[in-house]
């Protein structure tokens, strides 16, 4: 792995390979997780949905991996839902689900976002209810976020009400590009969070990347040039694929 500093609020790891790059996220899961289980007991992570990280949670089910924490004491909270019940394809949770079973993740207490729910504000609400219950200091201990080709991150889509948001952990957003609605971590959960993670695999990448690191600041077109406080850096993991043209 390559590690460069960007700027005070950024880091990049670039792997050689995805392969590289996932082993990587779940070392650094499970260092996360032991360090907060040794200070507090206790590990509060967030994680993305779609296909990104299935990779990711297959590697954490190495069997090597599975005397090296308590699973039990791990909350796991989603960055983000599509509204829609929890069977159907496109469920962040259901399709996690799948892949955790017959993993030690599956001992974890999970806290899956309601998508289909009537009332989506108040299901938001609840959720950033549980997620301050759960977690010391009202924080995530880990988050690991994806972003789009559109400079999205977790459903914080370019132009969107929820971009705007400065005190709720979550809300409910209308994606106006997708015509739907989505429920999503904000950016002062994002801010709090005590180690944030940015995957970003193959050449599809580079081009946002580039936008992200390197253009104007304009979070309301690219929502991802936000990610990481001065107090808090993201860490953006990344391979060499996405890493064209960037001159890291």
């Amino acid at each position: 792995m390559k590690h460069v500093t960007l700027d005070e609020r950024r880091k990049v790891s670039i792997a050689s390979t995805e392969e590289e790059a996932y082993e990587y996220c779940a070392h650094t899961f499970i260092e996360q997780a032991q360090k907060a289980i040794s200070s507090r007991a206790h590990f509060c992570v967030a994680v993305s949905g779609g296909q990104t990280p299935v990779p990711f949670f297959e590697a954490l089910s190495q069997p090597s991996f599975a005397l090296l924490v308590n699973w039990s004491l791990l909350d796991i909270f989603w960055v983000d839902e599509r509204c829609v019940p929890a069977d159907d394809p496109e469920s962040n949770y259901g399709n996690a689900r799948t892949y955790w079973q017959q993993s030690p993740l599956d001992q974890a207490k999970k806290h899956p976002l309601k998508g289909d729910s009537t009332d989506k504000d108040r299901t938001a609400r609840e959720y950033e209810k549980r997620l301050k219950k759960a977690c010391p200091g009202h924080c995530l201990d880990m988050a690991l976020l994806g972003i789009g080709d559109d400079g999205h991150t977790a459903s914080l889509f370019p132009n969107t009400q929820a971009l705007h948001e400065n005190k709720r952990l979550y809300v409910a957003n209308h994606v106006p590009s997708k015509d739907s609605w989505r429920l999503t971590m904000t950016f002062p959960a994002i801010d709090q969070t005590r180690a944030l993670y940015v995957l970003a695999l193959g050449r599809g990448k580079s081009k946002i990347l580039k936008k992200i690191f390197f253009s104007d600041y304009n979070y309301e077109e690219i929502p991802a040039q936000r990610i990481g406080t001065k107090e808090n850096p993201a860490t953006f993991i990344i391979d060499k694929k996405a890493a064209y043209g960037l001159g890291l």
